[in-house]
């Protein structure tokens, strides 16, 4: 983590309850996580994700995080899942159109953990077909 991170959590904590009323990380400047590292390249990366995948802890980040840029918002009686677009992630959409990869694909492994391998392939199935009806109708 960026040392002026540390002093923001150390200072504000580790969450906060969001204008939605979610549950979400400590921000640097209203902007990246607060977990937030940098990776060769510049890419972004999580403290996190970074520490449980080096074995130095056994807790991942929260499933929140993993999901991100979708957000679940849970109903009675569904959740519904929507895109947060949001300015942060602008390089990431022009990276996922240049190289044609959609948002539910660069997402599956974090999708199918939290809805499992039968939901995501209903997505997929989904979503193809919705794509293969808009090019006919090209």
């Amino acid at each position: 983590m960026l040392p002026r991170a540390v002093e923001e959590v150390e200072r504000s904590g580790v969450s906060y309850i969001d204008e939605e009323g979610d549950l979400v990380t400590t921000l640097l400047d209203g902007r990246n996580c607060a977990f937030t590292c940098y990776g060769p390249g510049g890419v972004c990366l999580c403290a996190l994700e970074g520490a449980y995948r080096r074995g130095e802890t056994g807790w991942r980040k929260p499933s929140s995080c993993a999901l991100y840029p979708v957000r679940l918002t849970e109903y009675p009686s569904f959740i519904a899942v929507n895109y947060h677009r949001w300015d942060i992630c602008k390089s990431a959409r022009a990276k996922g159109r240049r190289e044609g990869i959609r948002l539910y694909e660069f997402l599956k492994e974090p999708l199918t953990e939290r809805f499992g391998k039968d939901w995501y392939d209903e997505l997929a199935l989904a979503c193809s077909e919705y794509l293969k009806s808009q090019d006919s109708e090209k």
